[in-house]
């Protein structure tokens, strides 16, 4: 049963690598192959059904590429019974048995095995492997577990649902020269609409509206069930609630108190839960910037959710609000860039939407204004940026629009106006 299990993961063992299994290349495929010199693990971590194993398998149909013998790779996904019921010496056992010279291992939803940390530590360390890669979909797997067992041994990716370039190549999207965007721009413009709609979980990518919804509210109550509910023994019904509070509102500023308040649990209770929720990969934090770091950990952060499609599905909706779509998808392009991003806020109240920091220096102010037709706004926009520019003596700021572009220059200061499609390509 345990040698069937394992077989079924391994196709590669009797035939070449199925096309179905490795997709479309991804960004940080990559970015992981540029490591493969260095012995440590390597471990990729993103929310459930965010293309993780296909990474996985691009990395496998790499290494096979360049020469490896197929037969020298084993995957083992956690998420399989059989696999995750073996004892780690069974695991080690048949492996083995199968085929004695195996030098890679690829271990696919790690956090699903009680104890993984230590064993992987072993294997690692017994060099019982040349190459060791894991996958998971908790947050944890970047702090707590990693960093105490595994110190020194690992390096990480954050794994995401497809970037907008992803989703266009997904989408057969033809070339990405700046040329070739630019006479295109109409059809980027109708895809990047979609885009914000839809989002980037790639099992959803080309299904119709009926479709798309019923997979992201599968993959939603799965996230909650597998990864929170099981995971912590907390309430679903709990977890949904806070959950829905929190997707709803991408870009709101939250604590505690305030959504214990808007679904009427204790304020350790939402607290509590919220942290489930990070753990998931399903929301993530923005905090303040300041100079003065406990102001930074004392004032509200705000969230934003993994994905604007999984948001739209299960959550409510009484405007189209592409605006905060528009916002999200931006702070999940910083994140997806490895950005140390913060908002910005006066003490008169104007705010920059994104404060991108690199090293000790502030490396860009961005405001995403999807519709700056009205003069207004673009006041309203521009003066919040002054505030900060003159106040974080920054001399330049971007402001991300749908379709609109300009450079404003004044008082030795540049604000550029950037259409957001071009910001995400070019």
């Amino acid at each position: 049963m345990l040698e069937q299990s394992i077989r079924s993961w391994n196709p590669w063992w009797a035939q070449k690598m199925p096309p179905s299994l490795t997709g479309i290349r991804r960004d940080i495929t990559q970015d992981i192959i540029k490591s493969l010199n260095t012995p440590h693990i390597k471990d990729i971590i993103g929310v459930r059904r965010c293309g993780k194993t296909t990474i996985l398998y691009q990395v496998a149909d790499h290494l096979v590429s360049q020469g490896l013998q197929s037969k020298d790779i084993v995957f083992l996904n956690f998420d399989d019974p059989s696999i995750n019921a073996a004892s780690f010496e069974e695991l080690q056992k048949e492996i083995f048995k199968i085929n004695p010279e195996i030098s890679h291992i690829f271990l696919d939803e790690i956090q699903q095995k009680t104890g993984w940390e230590r064993w992987v530590r072993t294997l690692y360390d017994t060099k019982k492997f040349e190459r060791i890669f894991i996958s998971g979909s908790s947050a944890s797997l970047l702090s707590q577990d990693m960093g105490r067992v595994l110190t020194g041994r690992h390096i990480t990716f954050n794994a995401t649902p497809f970037s907008f370039r992803e989703y266009l190549k997904k989408r057969e999207w033809g070339g990405f020269s700046p040329e070739s965007l630019s006479y295109n721009k109409d059809k980027l413009l109708h895809y990047l609409s979609a885009y914000l709609e839809t989002g980037g979980f790639p099992e959803t990518i080309g299904l119709d509206e009926f479709g798309r919804k019923q997979v992201l509210i599968s993959l939603y109550n799965d996230i909650l069930a597998r990864d929170i509910s099981s995971r912590f023994d907390a309430s679903f019904e709990i977890t949904d609630r806070i959950c829905r509070f929190m997707l709803t509102n991408p870009g709101a500023t939250y604590s505690s108190n305030s959504v214990a308040r808007a679904t009427g649990t204790a304020v350790e209770t939402a607290e509590k839960y919220i942290n489930y929720l990070k753990e998931s990969l399903l929301v993530h934090d923005l905090p303040i910037f300041s100079f003065k770091l406990k102001t930074q950990f004392k004032q509200n952060k705000k969230t934003y959710p993994v994905d604007t499609g999984i948001r739209n599905a299960v959550c409510l909706r009484f405007s189209q609000d592409t605006g905060k779509l528009a916002e999200t998808v931006v702070f999940l392009e910083l994140k997806r860039r490895n950005a140390e991003v913060y908002y910005w806020k006066s003490q008169d109240g104007y705010e920059v939407d994104f404060l991108v920091k690199k090293g000790q220096k502030i490396a860009g102010l961005i405001q995403v204004a999807w519709d700056v037709r009205n003069e207004d706004t673009q006041k309203r926009e521009e003066r919040a940026l002054d505030y900060a520019m003159e106040e974080l003596d920054v001399n330049t700021g971007i402001i991300l629009t749908e379709d609109y572009e300009k450079t404003r220059e004044e008082n030795g200061k540049t604000i550029k106006y950037m259409p957001m499609w071009k910001w995400l390509l070019v």
